[in-house]
């Protein structure tokens, strides 16, 4: 204070003044204290609730990643299967159809010596005839 106290009641004033004054320098470290504090507990909730959501979201796509890997494995062997029931007729007909073809060709290799016999015999009759 700039002057003493004259009278005890300056005095006891000026003591709660001063306690005042001590009492808000520690309120106000208090407070940077616990701006401080509170702002390093939310980095560290934050980093919390991140790290608990990416591991949350790597379990879900394991998990998901083998159903979708069950599923493909069921669906390969439903069309293999498919295929399997569907390519056993056609080859049947494909074996049926060679031996058609086969016996086409022999059939047109037989007439084709038969005509060309036949052919020659007839031009030789008409070459005698002339």
């Amino acid at each position: 204070m700039a002057k003493d106290p004259t009278t005890a009641r300056e005095a006891l004033a000026g003591q709660m003044l001063e306690d005042i004054d001590a009492l808000v320098r520690r309120l106000e470290e208090v407070d940077g204290e616990l701006r401080e504090k509170v702002a390093s507990a939310i980095k560290d909730a934050a980093g919390k609730a991140l790290l608990q959501t990416q591991m949350n979201f790597e379990s879900m796509m394991e998990t998901q990643q083998a159903a979708l890997l069950q599923a493909g494995r069921e669906a390969a062997a439903r069309i293999g299967n498919e295929l399997n029931r569907s390519a056993a007729p056609v080859l049947l007909a494909a074996g049926g159809l060679r031996r058609r073809l086969v016996a086409i060709a022999l059939t047109a290799l037989i007439a084709a010596v038969v005509a060309g016999a036949v052919g020659g015999f007839l031009g030789f009759r008409f070459a005698l005839a002339m």
